[in-house]
Formats: structure tokens, sequence, C-alpha cells
């Protein structure tokens, strides 16, 4: 009964447990420390309830939607040599991961002050007179017995914790002084005991140099203290520092949203608190809750847990990024995996702050999506506001035995989206209150969702067609092609602008529709250039000595048809012009793997086809980066289409063979590119003769000035650049309200 109301209450929710020192044994004077065995004992009972995962995992997932039941992680704050010896052995024991939060003051060899404070203290000698600290309200400190010594700590922890730095290291000085004690005798942790732990997989976060509290310090010292943390942590391990935890970390009375700022312009990208709660989707990244189990039994721990559920932390409000504001309606974005437009809308969100825009984001649940993958959560800018409406996806969740009524389906199979995601968008526009909606197809209802919330909104809305929505003979289904026709042409009549990826499709478009054609604009797909900027070449597992032949992304068997190159690959494979033994012709995340395969064993060319996996978009770009040709397929029914891999190829600046129909926009745009071939895909003999042109070329093409030439051609296609262009079509449009202003 427990454990099912537990699942309840911990559902869409994180926590995050706080420990600090662990010693083996307690130090006399330190009798609420928290020892090894007690330790071990919270672990077992954490990790009987929760699924403990790393820091940045976690809050990755929990912003993407989709975070594991019952997660939690488990972090340390302060930084102690004991630990490599402690609380790392009982970690690896239960395999649980950690991340330590570490002062980096200590490397130059003096503890924090509460360890100057307690060492200070018991070096006393029994005999030696009180001490009086000057401070109003702290009376004469006393070291005769343990209990004077219990009571100056606790006096002292008290007076000096929310002392100005400068003032807190005199009193230290003047302690150790009286008492006699050198600080430099009190072990610290080292240097190597930070590359050890990192090491071994745990994360490293910053905690501040000396430790202050941050609201005593100078805005020049706070900011010192946080990024001169994350140099130095960086600097010693070698690697990226992004969580910080506020020292003593209470909102309002040790931090506030000046210091929020300060943590995200030295680098990091999320932060802890020492405020109880659970974080869920709507906790900002940098004011994540934390708290600490104290036990003493796990019957205990289990109701601090659920009453940790409960508690609602203190959140500080945050400074809002300038600029104008947009709701972008968008059913691929992260974590939904497969599709191109996810980073299409992905890039636009990034770079429209740049030119004056700032977005927030609805979209879908991932339930919704048939596949996921996080690693694009994190390229989301963390002032980016997202609202996830709850989507069923008629196939997979409205479907008996494979089949559902046709209705569920219309116009998409998405279409449970709309009405969640209208009630959250007009949430998220009283809120917000943007000055226009955007939405982007391929998915309709995203079209319907944003010409529902401009109705009742009265805001101008962009509409994003990219490719156009319906041709003679698409969609198939006759009652979804009616629907479509009619939601295309609402979309043109209500839409102050229509964007299209090509000319020819904006033409079309315009030509279709000729009272909206002046609404008809057209914006590119286009490259990321920061993917590029830090990809190194990877042949996953390709040897130099074969020829790596690489598509990356969908195969649609009859539109994107690899049979007729399959041939000629036969045909030079006859001929002698290629060797089987040193050829790979590989198919990355194609989908219709099956197909293609098949295609292939009809060709007799099986043997070196090869299927891969899904990649994170990174490791993709460098998987690119490193082929010996590159790979597009356009049957004549996307003539009016350019794939969006086509601009990652061209700034990969690798041979590419596009197999398609010449008459084409993507066979326009690559002809004014050198290093390309193009083939018609209806002629093997065509697809032989340009391979043959590609296994011809000299050695040493391209050269570095041709390369450099194709460069700056391509960099009009960057999504900056295109991100310009979408700034200037939503600064262009009437942002006067349409249908009258929302309440």
């Amino acid at each position: 009964m427990f454990q099912q109301l537990f699942n309840v209450v911990a559902h869409g929710k994180l926590t995050v447990l706080l420990f600090h020192k662990v010693p083996r044994q307690r130090h006399p004077l330190a009798s609420t420390e928290l020892d090894l065995a007690g330790f071990e004992r919270v672990l077992q009972t954490t990790m009987r309830l929760f699924n403990i995962l790393p820091l940045e995992d976690a809050l990755t997932a929990l912003r993407a939607g989709n975070l594991p039941p019952r997660a939690a992680c488990i972090t340390f704050d302060d930084g102690y040599p004991d630990w490599l010896k402690g609380v790392v052995p009982v970690l690896q024991k239960h395999n649980a991961h950690a991340t330590f939060f570490i002062t980096s003051g200590q490397f130059s060899g003096l503890p924090m002050w509460n360890e100057r404070i307690l060492h200070a203290v018991a070096a006393a000698p029994g005999a030696l007179p009180e001490l009086q600290l000057g401070i109003p309200g702290v009376p004469p400190l006393g070291f005769a017995s343990d209990t004077e010594r219990h009571n100056t700590i606790r006096q002292l922890d008290r007076a000096l914790k929310y002392q100005a730095p400068q003032d807190k290291e005199r009193l230290l000085l003047g302690l150790e002084r009286h008492t006699g004690h050198n600080a430099a005798r009190v072990p610290v942790m080292c240097g190597a005991d930070l590359r050890a732990l990192h090491a071994k997989g745990f994360g490293i976060g910053g905690h501040a140099v000396t430790h202050p509290i941050l609201s005593r310090c100078t805005p020049e010292q706070a900011y010192q203290e946080i990024a001169g943390a994350r140099e130095a942590l960086e600097a010693l391990v070698r690697g990226k520092v992004l969580a910080f935890a506020y020292p003593n970390g209470i909102p309002h009375q040790d931090f506030g949203p000046e210091h929020i700022d300060m943590v995200k312009r030295a680098g990091y990208t999320s932060a802890v608190t020492t405020h109880r709660g659970a974080a869920t989707a709507e906790t900002s990244r940098f004011q994540i809750p934390r708290f600490t189990p104290w036990g003493p039994s796990a019957a205990k721990i289990d109701l601090q847990f659920a009453r940790n559920f409960l508690q609602k932390p203190t959140l500080l409000a945050e400074a809002e990024a300038p600029g104008k504001r947009v709701l972008m309606v968008a059913f691929h974005f992260p974590p939904q995996a497969g599709s191109s437009g996810i980073l299409r809308t992905l890039n636009f969100v990034k770079y429209l702050p740049q030119f004056g825009w700032q977005p927030s984001v609805l979209t879908a649940k991932p339930k919704a999506y048939v596949e996921q993958r996080n690693d694009l959560v994190a390229s989301i800018p963390q002032q980016t506001r997202m609202t996830r409406a709850m989507a069923l996806d008629a196939a997979r969740h409205l479907s008996i035995f494979g089949k559902y009524p046709r209705i569920f389906a219309l116009p998409d199979r998405w279409s449970s989206w709309w009405l969640p995601a209208v009630v959250g968008g007009m949430r998220e526009i009283r809120r917000e209150r943007p000055g226009l909606i955007w939405s982007t197809y391929p998915i309709s209802t995203a079209h319907l969702i944003g010409a529902t919330l401009a109705r009742l909104s009265g805001l101008p809305w962009v509409a994003d067609f990219r490719d156009p929505m319906v041709s003679a003979d698409y969609p198939a289904d006759r009652w979804q092609r009616g629907l479509w026709r009619w939601l295309e042409a609402r979309v043109l009549r209500q839409a102050v602008a229509c964007v299209f990826t090509t000319e020819r499709a904006a033409k079309e478009y315009a030509q279709r529709y000729p009272a909206c054609a002046h609404k008809c604009k057209v914006i590119e797909n286009g490259y990321d250039e920061e993917a590029f900027t830090h990809a190194t070449p990877n042949r996953r597992g390709a040897p130099e000595t074969t020829r790596l032949m690489l598509h990356s992304g969908l195969i649609y068997p009859q539109d994107r048809d690899p049979s007729t190159f399959f041939a000629a690959v036969r045909a030079l494979l006859d001929e002698g012009r290629l060797d089987q033994g040193a050829l790979c012709i590989r198919f990355r995340a194609p989908q219709h793997g099956e197909e293609v395969m098949a295609c292939a064993r009809a060709q007799g060319v099986d043997a070196c086809v090869e299927i891969a996996p899904p990649l994170p978009y990174q490791e993709a770009i460098a998987e690119m980066l490193a082929a010996d040709l590159l790979l597009v397929f356009q049957g004549s029914h996307f003539n009016a289409q350019i794939p969006a891999k086509i601009y990652e190829y061209l700034r990969a600046h690798r041979p590419l063979l596009a197999v398609l129909d010449p008459a084409g926009d993507t066979a326009s745009k690559l002809k004014q590119f050198s290093g390309t071939y193009i083939a018609d895909i209806a002629n093997p003999h065509f697809i032989c003769r340009e391979m043959e042109r590609y296994l011809g070329r000299s050695p040493s093409e391209p050269c570095d000035q041709e390369r450099l030439a194709r460069l700056a051609e391509v960099g009009r296609y960057s999504r900056i650049s295109q991100s310009s262009l979408l700034a200037d079509c939503l600064s262009g449009v009437d942002h006067k309200p349409q249908f009258g202003a929302f309440k």
C-alpha cells in the first residue's frame, strides 16, 4: 500500500539528497554527523524506494518530460579527503552514482571554515581562558569540558556563518591564535583526490572558492567565488564542471536572484539549493531543491521521503530574458527522435533570441513519440519555457489488434493533442503575453492548434509549412486528403505569413491561392555551425582502407528507392571499379532497414551494405565528416522539397552523390556547389557514370581555396542565418490583435 501511494506522490518528481562529511567514525565533538554505517543504511533505504541517476542525466530527463519513475540523485557538499576511502567504496558497492560539490579554495592547503573551528576547539588546552570574540550576542566561549566545547563550536558556527568573508577570516585567525592550533595541520582534499573521484565516473560540481554566504559578499566577491571555483575545478579534472551548489543554499537568506544570474553568467547549466522539496518540470534548473534524510530507522526515512514530496520548495523569481515573445507550436521537438523537423524548430529556439525574439514552446508529452532520445534536450536554452500537452498516438494508444477508427487519425494520428494543447497554450498566452503565434508542419494538428489559439487570443499567427501539405495523391486516404485541403485553405486565409523551405513550394502555393500570394515566404532548412565546430571525424568502425559510403537518416523505399543505386554498384563491382572487400555502404537509422536490405539482396550487393542504428546528433555529424562519399536519394514526388540533411552534407564538405530527379529543387540546389555528383534516380547507367566521375577524381580534390569558397557559400544556410530571416518575418507582421484581445 505504501509503495503504491509512494509511486503516486513521486510521479514526475526528482528527489535530490544532500550529504556532507561522512567519517568512518564520528568526531567526539561532532556527534550529529552521519557516520559511514549510518550513510550506508540511508543509501540502502533510498535504493529500495528510488532509481538513482546521475544529476545531469536526471535534470535532462526532467526537462524532456521523460523522467524515470521514482528518480533520485545523491550529492555531497564541501570536499573531504576521507570520501575516497569511505563513501566512494560504499557507493561503488551499491552501484550508485553521486555528484560531489567542491570548495576549490581548500586546494591551497586550508580547510573550510567550519573544519577550522572544529579542529581549533578540539586542540585547545583544557586550562585555556575563555575567548571573547567581541560579536554582539555571543557570550564568552569556554574550553574546560566537552560540554563547553560543544557549546563553543555551536556558537562559533552560528556567529561566523553570516560574517563577510574578510571578517570571518579575521575571527578564525583570532580563534586559532587563542587555541594555538595551526589550520594547515588539518587534512584537506587535494587535487589528486579530486581527479580520482572524477576518474571513477562521479560528477564534480562547484561549491564556491571559500564557501561564503553569497548574500554577505560584494557583487565582485560573489562572482569570483562562483566563477573562480569552476575555473579551478575544470583545470584540475580537465573536464567540464556544469553544476553549482549555493553555499548554505537557503533562498532569500543565503543567495538571491542576482546570484542566480552570476551562476548562469559563469557558465554553469544547473544549480542546487538546500531548501527541501522535490523538483518538477516547472522547477528552474538553477534552483533544484535538496534534503537530507536523517532516519534513524528505515520506516522513519520512508516517511521523511514522503513528506519531502509534499514540501513546496521556495523559488526565487529569475530575471526574464529580454526580447519580444513568440509562442512556437511544434510536435517535433526534443526528446523526439527520427525527424529532421526537430532541428529546424530547435535551432530557431536557440538563435531567435540573438535577433530580439524570445520563444516559448508548446509541444507534446514524450508519450506521443514513437522514438525518444535526450541528446538534444541540453541544446534547449535554459530560459526557454516549455509546455508539454498530452497527446496520444492513435496507432499505438487507441488501437485494438492494430486497428482503430479512422476518425481518431483525422487530421493525423495525434489529433488528441489538439484540445490539451489549446488549453495549455491559452494558459501560456495569458502568462507570457506573446506578440504572436508560430506553428510548424508536418504534423497537421500543429497548424490546427495554431489556428485555434490565434482565433481565441486574437494574436497574429505565422504558419511554417516547410513542405507542401497536399498533392494530387497525397495523403493517400481521400478523407484525410479532403480534410487537409480544408485545413490548408484555412491556414492560408487566417495566417499572416506562410513559410516554405523552397522557392518552388512557395510559388506553388502562391499560384494555388493567388489572394494569399503575398503571404508566401521562403526560409530554407540549414545546418548548425556549432555542431560542426565541436565534431571530430569518426568512421565508427570502418577502416581507413575501406571506402565508406554513408546515407544518414530516413529512407522511404517507394520515393527514396536505392534500387538503381545498388544496380550501379553491382555493375561497378563486376567491372572491377569497386572492391567489394573494401567497400562499406552504410545506412544510418534508415527506419526501413529491412526494405533497404531486400533491395540490396535483389542486386547482389548485400555483403557490403550495413544497416546501422541511430546515433546522437553530434555523433552523426562526426560520422558525416569522416565518410568518403555521402549519399542522398530523392524521388520525383519530392521535387518541391530539399532534405534537411543536404545542408549538413554540404557543410561537411565531403564528396556527395545525389541520386534523384534532376528536375527537382534538390538537384538545382546541389548544382551550385563543387564536389557534388548528381545522377538520375531512374537510370542506373547515369548513376554509374557519376560514380565513375567520383572514383576518378584527383586525390588532392578539393583544394584549400575551393574548400574555403564552398564554406563561404554554404554559410548562407547556417541556422543563425535562417533564424535571422525568421526574425525579420516575425517582426514584419502586423502585431495588432485580429479578433479582440484575450482576457
